[in-house]
């Protein structure tokens, strides 16, 4: 494959790839479309926006870029045997390596209040042939059950189902030790609370409009002056609720805004109310990452229709996600590097801005959240270092065939 940014994204895992393709041809594998092909193949399609199986084929057999990128000319029903033959856990290996072992930005003023999950579902219309996916009397549907890091915002773990699969049973399989879990209401249960409780993890969930429970406490409620005119009549409480059977101690912070209650339960009595709220607030970010793949990563249009091959398009959506992320990360990075040290002919050289990458992880982490620091912080960097715009994903394909220069990561960065 000749050096160009394509090869530059994929490079973190590409002697990943390899090594799975030689276990699986040890094992016999001997098809045109190998793994290795298949799974490069498929990540081209992804971050190049090919939106079917079929257009990626004629894409390959028509487009010198593609020869030029080595990649393996191959038949629709090639693809269709490749998803059948090769397992979930090769590719789910790939995926884990990359949450595990790239050095992604992490945002210091939530590590320092702890780790946070956003957990949710989405649904993902399919034909009617796929039986398996009921969902109505008249539609089928899959489901994508996941777990966002807050932190990093990044997919950390997911699992895929039929659209009816319960969500409160899918987030009891992505427990962990040690994390608050934020959710929506439509994840709101006693026994889950508990079972949450009682592994050793934490949550912040919102409850219904209307609980009955009895104030076992009246908490000081800390939120700044400022934001007091957008989020009003804060109460917040410890509380035993009515219907508990546990009549387990749990924190309530009740607010309105623009005229709807909110009513968050959690059991971290350790975080200042206004903590408490911003953290329920950035549950969107898990909403936003579901509108990517659905609609610029284009995944409403699926390559396979089994549910083993479904698996398989997801964990590539996520793999194709995290390279992008770590890319663009990199990119600014080695920009910043350039610009404070005025070498820009040996910036792209950098080691994916590990050096500069350390340089920000040693700097000291604030105590707690202050006034409208999350906020404000979120709102300068977040499309910086970790939004994936539809403008620079246009930007990037634009570029795949381009030799990674501090020319065209300044395109990148601005």
């Amino acid at each position: 494959m000749n050096d160009c940014i394509f090869k530059e994204i994929i490079e973190p895992i590409f002697s990943l790839i390899e090594q799975e393709a030689d276990i699986i041809k040890a094992e016999g594998d001997k098809y045109n479309l190998s793994f290795c092909p298949f799974a490069i193949n498929l990540l081209f399609c992804i971050i190049e926006g090919i939106k079917s199986i079929s257009q990626l084929v004629t894409f390959i057999r028509t487009s010198p870029k593609a020869k030029e990128l080595q990649l393996v000319n191959a038949s629709k029903s090639m693809y269709n045997e490749a998803f059948e033959r090769y397992s979930v856990e090769s590719f789910r290996k790939i995926f884990l390596y990359l949450v595990t072992n790239l050095d992604f930005i992490q945002i210091p003023e939530i590590k320092s209040l702890g780790r946070f999950f956003l957990i949710d579902g989405s649904i993902f219309p399919v034909i009617k042939t796929m039986v398996w996916a009921t969902y109505k009397k008249t539609t089928n549907a899959i489901k994508l059950h996941l777990c966002f890091e807050l932190n990093r915002l990044i997919p950390i773990t997911f699992i895929s189902t039929e659209a009816n699969y319960s969500e409160k049973k899918a987030l009891l399989q992505m427990l962990e030790k040690g994390i608050t879990f934020i959710a929506d209401r439509g994840y709101f249960k006693f026994k889950l609370l508990k079972e949450i409780v009682d592994i050793g993890a934490h949550f912040i969930i919102r409850g219904m409009t209307k609980m009955l429970f009895t104030v076992v406490e009246n908490l000081t409620v800390t939120i700044p002056d400022d934001l007091k005119s957008m989020i009003y009549d804060v109460k917040d409480m410890k509380v035993v609720f009515t219907n508990d059977p546990n009549k387990a101690e749990y924190r309530v912070v009740s607010f309105y805004v623009m005229g709807e209650l909110y009513n968050l339960v959690t059991d971290r009595f350790d975080l200042t109310t206004y903590e408490i709220i911003i953290l329920y607030a950035y549950r969107w970010q898990v909403e936003l990452i579901f509108r990517f793949i659905k609609r610029t990563l284009h995944g409403l249009h699926l390559m396979n229709h089994s549910p083993k091959g479904i698996e398989i398009q997801f964990i590539l959506y996520m793999i194709a996600y995290l390279l992008m992320l770590h890319f663009k990360q990199r990119c600014h990075r080695i920009s910043e590097a350039a610009a404070t040290t005025n070498t820009a002919e040996d910036a792209p050289s950098l080691p994916n801005g590990e050096g500069e990458a350390k340089k920000k992880n040693n700097r000291k982490t604030p105590s707690r959240v202050h006034r409208y620091d999350l906020v404000t912080m979120l709102g300068r960097r977040l499309q910086k270092y970790w939004k994936i715009s539809i403008h620079w994903l246009i930007a990037l394909r634009n570029l795949l065939f381009e030799k990674l220069t501090l020319e065209n990561i300044q395109i990148l960065v601005t």
